[in-house]
């Protein structure tokens, strides 16, 4: 039997007191014995190290899933948590053994706790995490145990993306240029001048942020197969998405110029090779990645079928939002105006980079077109989450409709997001741009659409409930809530049931009534009808309550990274994002950080 490492011993000692609890402690793995006969998992870990104690801890995968992983990382000690059924400790990287396991199925994860605090430090990716995985599915893949046969070469690598440098950077190009600054505890991205010089300027600024979100979020979360990714997907794009977008694709080269001139290494890890436009594509369509992986390759409507042989899938039905304005909202804070919340789900990465990354994007395009600011990601030039000047707002919900798959001029949502915001005022104003919008739409999607209501213009919110064939505006009162000043929105057609019914109906993506399983939607209707046995209207602390129903629901919990709250009558707006410090894992339980529309355009 090894020695215990000292400090090993540190950690372990004040849990070990009694006899009998020692020897559990040592049959989970505190102590890196060597295998003595079959029941086990060994292997290496390689990769980014910094010190600290090295623990590679096999989960039992038959009882516990991605997200119970994600509720481990929150606890001190997570080694000894109870989804570990062993583990192993080491001081450097190099071979593990797991011993005493019984026979089943096991998720190997791993990390390096480089301060030894006993915990799984996430935020700026302080502690490096790996998992064992296969060259062709890239997130957690089970490992079997036999009676009397050891795993063997269940290898580990250690990884820890880039984050965000300290204090603020700037770049001029030419009349524009960028500023990479910090706010309130968000990092704020501040671009202006001509849509080349505004890429030009985030790439530069935000250069290994995007490629570690292509990396690690796109190919290694998302697409998970690095071979469907390389020789699917994107060539599809490239034939169906590039050549409608001229005029982005030449802002992602700019962007593509601008990360080559700041010095970002280009690599892509899972691709070996570098970083193209194309994949700068990818990124702002990655909903439709998601559908493409779920509908296209899955159900084989391209003609190609691929099975998955990992245990972590990802769904782009995620996401919810809950809008309240007049009568509900006439009350000090915000005299009948507009509050607009929208969780953002499901897009958790194990290394959590979509939470360390998350940006405030101001965009100052110059004359001719309206400031927009984005809640997003680096790498996007479009936008999800966004608001313009006047107080227009859209967010997106993905809803089960299979698309277009024939057509040539796919238009990323996060394009025509951002077109729409540069231009239009108004829900009515945005839905009729998107009528004569050029580009077929990249599948199902309700957006979430507000703007100031008190201005006398009566623009009341609304969803627009879209897929790649057509759409429809829902309002208030179609389905419930039976209000007037009230609308709510998740991920399944309540009015449109297609232009094309089959891309809807495949996949059950219209439901006539609000469903016993639409719990996410059930769970705000309950907590507004608490508010309306109160007598209680609605502001920022009730818009909170309302987004924490939704992201415990019993269809999920703990995979909210992010809520982003509008004030389209006052041009303002509150982020929160999972906390990464104190283990809050659902961001509207964190704290808001509140800003004015204008506060994050200040260059001073």
């Amino acid at each position: 039997m090894n020695r215990v490492p000292e400090r090993l011993l540190r950690v372990c000692l004040p849990a070990c007191v009694l006899g009998v609890t020692i020897l559990v402690i040592f049959t989970a793995g505190c102590m890196n014995t060597a295998a003595t006969g079959g029941d086990s998992i060994s292997g290496s870990v390689e990769g980014d190290y910094a010190g600290g104690t090295i623990y590679v801890a096999a989960i039992d995968a038959a009882a516990y899933t991605a997200s119970d992983i994600r509720v481990m990382e929150t606890r001190e000690h997570p080694e000894r948590s109870q989804y570990v059924s062993g583990f192993a400790a080491l001081d450097t990287p190099g071979e593990y053994v797991i011993p005493g396991l019984a026979p089943g199925n096991y998720t190997v994860y791993a990390w390096a706790d480089t301060d030894d605090d006993g915990r799984i430090d996430h935020l700026d990716y302080r502690d490096p995490t790996g998992w064992y995985c296969t060259p062709s599915h890239l997130t957690p893949v089970r490992v079997a145990v036999a009676p009397g046969n050891a795993a063997t070469g269940i290898d580990v690598t250690l990884a820890a993306p880039t984050p965000y440098p300290d204090g603020d950077t700037n770049v001029s190009v030419g009349s524009g240029g960028g500023r990479l600054t910090v706010r309130k505890g968000c990092h704020v991205l501040q671009v202006w001048g001509a849509p080349e010089e505004r890429a030009y300027a985030y790439g530069y600024l935000c250069g290994p942020q995007i490629r570690d979100w292509i990396d690690y979020v796109l190919i290694e979360s998302f697409m998970q197969s690095p071979a469907d990714y390389e020789d699917l997907f994107i060539p599809y794009i490239r034939e169906h998405m590039a050549p409608a977008n001229p005029a982005y694709m030449a802002e992602l080269d700019a962007m593509l110029a601008g990360m080559t001139a700041g010095g970002t290494d280009l690599r892509l890890s899972s691709l070996s090779r570098n970083l193209t436009r194309y994949d700068l594509l990818a990124e702002n369509a990655y909903d439709f990645m998601l559908y493409y992986k779920l509908y296209g390759l899955m159900m084989g409507d391209l003609g190609i079928n691929r099975t998955a042989t990992g245990d972590a899938g990802v769904s782009p039905h995620l996401c919810t939002s809950a809008i309240a304005w007049g009568n509900l909202t006439q009350n000090d804070e915000l005299a009948g105006g507009v509050i607009h919340g929208k969780n953002m789900d499901g897009e958790n990465d194990l290394r959590k980079v979509t939470v360390n990354s998350l940006l405030v994007i101001a965009v100052d395009p110059g004359p001719g077109a309206k400031r927009t600011v984005g809640i997003d990601w680096p790498g996007f030039i479009g936008t999800f989450n966004g608001m313009n000047e006047d107080g227009l707002v859209l967010v997106p919900h993905s809803s089960p409709s299979i698309p277009d798959w024939n057509a040539t001029d796919l238009m990323p949502c996060t394009f025509l997001y951002m077109d729409t915001l540069r231009s239009e005022s108004e829900v009515a104003g945005a839905w009729a741009y998107w009528e004569r919008a050029n580009g077929t739409r990249t599948g199902g999607n309700n957006a979430g659409v507000s703007a100031p209501y008190r201005n006398g213009t009566g623009s009341v919110p609304a969803a627009f409930e879209t897929d790649s064939y057509g759409g429809a505006v829902r309002g208030p009162g179609v389905v419930e809530p039976d209000d007037p000043c009230c609308l709510f929105i998740a991920n399944n057609f309540y009015l449109y049931e297609g232009v094309y019914p089959p891309a809807v109906e495949r996949v059950d993506g219209y439901h006539a009534e609000v469903r016993p399983t639409d719990y996410r939607y059930r769970n705000l209707l309950a907590v507004l009808d608490g508010y309306r046995e109160e007598e209680k209207t609605i502001g920022t602390p009730e818009m909170i309550a309302l987004m924490q129903s939704a992201s415990v629901s019993e269809e999920y919990r703990g995979t909210t990274e992010y809520t982003f709250i509008a004030y389209p009558d006052v041009g303002a707006f509150a982020v929160a994002k999972e906390d990464l410090a104190k283990g809050i894992l659902d961001a509207p339980f964190a704290e808001f950080a509140h800003f004015d529309f204008d506060e994050v355009f200040e260059r001073a």
